[in-house]
């Protein structure tokens, strides 16, 4: 009798993580499932704006200005005052990327929020697809945590989007120690990125700081800048733009330097490298704000950040930690 026992408790964590492993292929298929079917749900509003398209390097404007095409301008209130966060996590998402943000919302955002004073939005751009549009307003109808710009979504506009960023949190969510700025394939390991950030000044930018980065002059290239929008042979350090952390005290100062610097497409070069030279901001490398092209769930628990995550993997890896099925 006791071996039998001793033996269903050798085989009990394996069962769990096969379950485990089951639920989360399961809840993968449904939320694509979810995604592919989301635009049928709509909602009685549309306030999409019909503002010209402009250039990028007209697009100068101040937070009492800016236009969204949906926003929540309750998110960092309690009824009607304003609270004081300890994290606002704003994540650059393309505007058909439902099962990303999905994935998000049942992971990592979900354990920041129950960890700390926290709260976070997605930033979209706009599409010209009125059915993934009308989606899209069906999500921020469901979660409230939507900013979606006024700017067609491409490569090339997400200095546009960093604008967003910046204007929104000015407008809306004044009273924060940290912003983290992440895109939709990065995986935050909670528990590591609250350690790191702990007693951190909120004067710097965080993240995996870049030196001595030339700018690439391929034409055919995703990271081409022209000699006409940039004639330097060498970038400022900047913070790869896979996640990176704005202290509170320095927001204004990025806004108010922002019209003094080179206007290029590239977000992370511009805001944290350009941006941030001119204000006199600090960017600090943090080791374990990382991009990964191949992790496992032991390359993950060790890291704050990893990127290049797809949806499948961030709910896999997240059960994996939350329940220590795998030892590393």
């Amino acid at each position: 009798m006791k071996n039998h026992r001793a033996y269903s408790l050798r085989k009990r964590p394996v069962i769990v993580g096969v379950l485990m492993l089951l639920s989360v292929i399961l809840l993968d298929l449904l939320n694509r499932n979810c995604a592919k079917n989301f635009s049928i749900v709509e909602v009685g509003f549309r306030t999409r704006s019909k503002k010209k398209e402009r250039n990028l390097s007209d697009n100068r404007e101040s937070p009492e200005t800016e236009n969204y095409i949906l926003h929540p301008a309750n998110l960092c209130k309690i009824g009607n005052s304003l609270v004081h966060l300890d994290y606002l996590v704003l994540i650059y998402s393309a505007p058909k990327h439902f099962d990303q943000r999905n994935a998000i919302r049942e992971t990592w955002a979900s354990e920041l929020k129950r960890d700390s004073n926290s709260r976070t939005a997605f930033l979209l751009a706009r599409t010209e697809d009125d059915n993934v549009q009308r989606a899209i307003e069906s999500e921020s109808y469901l979660y409230a945590d939507i900013i979606q710009g006024t700017y067609m979504d491409h490569y090339q506009n997400l200095t546009l989007k960093a604008k967003t960023m910046m204007t929104w949190v000015l407008q809306f969510c004044p009273h924060v120690n940290f912003v983290f700025k992440s895109d939709d394939d990065t995986f935050v390991n909670v528990g590591n990125i609250l350690k790191v950030m702990k007693n951190k000044s909120q004067d710097a930018i965080y993240g995996e700081l870049r030196r001595s980065e030339q700018p690439i002059r391929n034409s055919s290239s995703k990271w081409y800048v022209s000699k006409k929008d940039y004639r330097g042979t060498k970038y400022p350090p900047f913070v790869a733009g896979s996640f990176y952390v704005l202290g509170g005290r320095i927001l204004h100062r990025l806004y108010n330097a922002w019209e003094q610097a080179p206007f290029i497409s590239l977000e992370d070069v511009f805001l944290t490298g350009f941006v941030a030279e001119k204000a006199g901001v600090e960017r600090i490398n943090e080791k374990s704000i990382r991009g990964n092209e191949k992790v496992s769930v032991c390359d993950v628990s060790k890291k704050a950040t990893s990127h290049y995550i797809t949806p499948k993997m961030m709910r896999l890896f997240w059960y994996q930690m939350q329940y220590s099925v795998i030892k590393c």
